[in-house]
């Protein structure tokens, strides 16, 4: 498995580019469009890589940072989501934008990538959450403090609630993804009942 590389762009083109190293072996390495638009021919560079093996084809990407690979390597482990959306994911959002997005359960930001319905960008906040949640990928210290990962159920006038989502057979994660979303407290609890269901019938 080629984990990294270093050495120098001999070609650049639609999605990737062809690193020589010192070795004088090129490798095609496909990458972001933010990585892309900032090196050519003849810079030099140095690649965190996946190696991504498919029956008898091996693939790289390519990412600046480790962060960004760590948070590839989760993104395609969400069914529906193969390495290339996953780059096109990163491409749209940059790291610090994914965070964010996955910590304000903000599935709307996930619609300016090609490819990503509001099923598949529902099921992305919540497996990405609980990975933030689980510790497998890191959070800045100032994202974190402006959008805490909650780690349970919120008490007090959601806990009725809650309850009765669990009874029908929803998991915690999925109770926690749209608890939030289910409108004021003050509202009936058949209101907030009835606007959860509906949020809750796509991650299904």
């Amino acid at each position: 498995m080629i984990a990294y590389l270093e050495g120098r762009v001999l070609l650049s083109g639609k999605g990737m580019l062809v690193i020589k190293t010192d070795s004088g072996v090129g490798y095609k390495v496909h990458v972001s469009q933010l990585l892309l638009s900032k090196y050519g021919p003849s810079d030099d560079i140095a690649l965190h890589t996946h190696t991504h093996v498919r029956d008898d084809e091996l693939t790289l990407y390519g990412f600046a940072v480790q962060e960004e690979k760590d948070w590839f390597e989760m993104l395609i482990k969400t069914t529906g989501v193969g390495p290339k959306l996953g780059l096109a994911i990163l491409s749209a959002l940059p790291v610090s934008q994914l965070t964010d997005a996955v910590l304000k359960e903000n599935m709307a930001a996930f619609s300016r990538v090609s490819g990503i319905g509001r099923k598949t960008a529902a099921k992305l906040c919540l497996d990405l959450r609980d990975h933030l949640n689980n510790g497998h990928l890191s959070v800045s210290a100032e994202s974190r403090s402006v959008n805490p990962v909650n780690s349970g159920i919120p008490v007090d006038e959601d806990r009725e609630l809650a309850s009765a989502l669990k009874n029908m057979g929803y998991q915690e994660r999925e109770i926690r993804q749209v608890l939030h979303q289910t409108g004021d407290r003050e509202d009936s609890f058949e209101v907030r009942l009835k606007k959860a269901l509906s949020l809750l019938a796509p991650l299904r």
